[in-house]
């Protein structure tokens, strides 16, 4: 099973674990739960949940910006992008490790 450790690392290996322009590496500092409640500017919420209160990779801000899928990818040419797809200045992560997030957080974001 994932757990936010593994996240974590991945986190830091999409950008070679260095420091990142903007927001910063937050996942570094936070713990699991902080990590799911977290908004980057403390206004884009970083785990969605459903109407059920499941956790929906689908809507989470943290896969769309992987993904480069709206408001993220405005450096792709996205449609309707108000943000460059991350990591800025970093090649994209790699689908598999997207689909290992996308994994974790539809297993309900595991510690």
């Amino acid at each position: 099973m994932t757990t936010f450790s593994d996240i974590v690392g991945l986190l830091d290996a999409a950008v070679n674990n260095g420091d990142i322009q903007a927001h910063g590496p937050f996942w570094r500092t936070q713990s699991r739960d902080d990590f799911v409640q977290f908004q980057v500017f403390g206004q884009i919420p970083l785990i969605a949940k459903d109407n059920a209160g499941n956790f929906d990779p689908d809507n989470s801000n943290l896969v769309k910006a992987l993904e480069g899928r709206a408001p993220f990818g405005r450096d792709i040419g996205t449609p309707g992008a108000r943000f460059p797809r991350m990591p800025v200045g970093f090649p994209a992560m790699a689908a598999a490790d997207i689909q290992v997030i996308r994994d974790w957080i539809s297993q309900g974001c595991p510690a």
